[in-house]
């Protein structure tokens, strides 16, 4: 009778969450054997709830047992409080570099970078989640302009990561051979249509040894670590991102980039690295994780353009006489427009890229509080554009567990 009653309490311990529902007391599960897994769990967990909410109810048990379905709890505790609110700020820095050659047969080869940035960005929002599953939401502030939706899932070994990010910049860093002409910091003159860059990043993590490491306590707090321990990580990753600089009034810009004004690209990586939490002291953690990462899809698309004069009362540019050109070029009307886009795909070869995360983490109580630092490089190319973005982040969060 004791033994049957220590297998009761070991398949109730998962549900131990679920008595913060105060609209009812959940049922007992009324499996006891060995063929238990979490989906029987969860749905026990909806029995005798009203139908149109048993859905909700299945995905609630199935959120708070699988977080801790296999988790050591000597090195691993889940809080109460299965919701938690975050106030958010940011730190951020995104680079975008185009690289393109000039081949001149008279004058020699002649190399120009243009780095457009979001300048150090700064933003505030908030997050709302459940058991290590939300979302937030990220404004800028100050002189950049841009915004950030980010949605996060993290399970007792495993984490996903979904951000959206875009900003606009008006000025970018130009270097022809080496030498600055124009300077984001310093020029004034800057581009009447901004260049616009939006970016997309998922990633997933999976931790080999989930039993005693959390990546959940080091980056939403849903979990608390508290022994150190490390784990082998084996994670994937997807970017895809466009910057666009194609309207008429940026032609000397893209005539610069040998005719391309937008460019879009896409990778996907896999890798393989360590991470590891060291817990100094009661409600301290500091998380640290590298990984290497093969980038085995690889593709670049770019938009060529054609720019010319137009010009409503000229028809024809060269029927007119020297003289009439120079009138026609002084006129108000006459412009730079595009006449004619094409569409260039190109699959690029296997590159090394490389994933970082640094975390600082206190809990005291039901409030928290978390600095972590993120860092990724992405490398693309064609036959005349090249480049990567850089992109670094650094969040301070303070929050609260209800």
């Amino acid at each position: 009778m004791k033994k049957r009653f220590g297998y009761l309490l070991l398949t109730l311990m998962p549900l131990a969450a679920m008595a913060q529902d105060i609209s009812a007391t959940l049922p007992i599960p009324a499996v006891t054997h060995k063929d238990a897994n979490l989906f029987t769990i969860a749905a026990d967990g909806a029995k005798g709830k009203p139908v149109l909410l048993q859905p909700l109810y299945w995905i609630k048990t199935l959120i708070d047992s699988s977080a801790v379905a296999t988790i050591d709890r000597d090195y691993i505790e889940q809080p109460k409080p299965a919701w938690a609110i975050e106030a958010r700020t940011t730190l951020n820095q995104s680079t975008l570099k185009m690289e393109t050659t000039w081949e001149e047969p008279d004058y020699g080869n002649m190399n120009l970078w243009a780095k457009s940035k979001n300048g150090l960005s700064t933003s505030a929002g908030l997050w709302l989640g459940y058991r290590g599953y939300g979302f937030g939401y990220s404004k800028e502030f100050g002189q950049t302009s841009g915004s950030t939706l980010s949605f996060g899932a993290m399970g007792g070994s495993f984490g996903i990561n979904l951000r959206i990010g875009s900003y606009n910049s008006d000025m970018p860093d130009i270097y022809i051979d080496g030498e600055k002409i124009t300077s984001y910091d310093e020029d004034d003159d800057r581009l009447e249509d901004p260049i616009k860059v939006r970016t997309l990043f998922l990633d997933g993590y999976y931790m080999l040894n989930g039993k005693h490491f959390s990546y959940a306590a080091a980056y939403d707090n849903s979990l608390i670590q508290k022994r150190s321990a490390g784990s082998i990580v084996v994670g994937g990753m997807y970017c895809h991102s466009r910057a666009d600089y194609s309207a008429d009034s940026n032609w000397l810009l893209t005539a610069l980039m040998e005719g391309v004004g937008k460019v879009k690209f896409s990778q996907g990586s896999i890798g393989a690295g360590y991470a590891y939490n060291w817990v100094p002291a009661r409600g301290w953690l500091v998380s640290a994780m590298a990984m290497p990462m093969l980038t085995l899809y690889n593709r670049t698309t770019k938009y060529v353009y054609v720019f010319d004069l137009v010009n409503p009362n000229v028809t024809d540019w060269d029927a007119l006489s020297e003289s009439e050109v120079e009138k026609w070029l002084c006129d108000p009307d006459t412009k730079f427009m595009t006449v004619g886009e094409t569409e260039e795909t190109s699959n690029n070869k296997v590159k090394l890229n490389f994933d970082a995360r640094l975390s600082v983490v206190y809990n005291f109580d039901r409030w928290y509080m978390r600095v972590y630092g993120h860092y990724n490089q992405f490398r693309y190319g064609s036959d005349c554009v090249s480049g990567r973005i850089t992109d670094w982040t650094v969040n301070a969060s303070l929050g609260f567990r209800f």
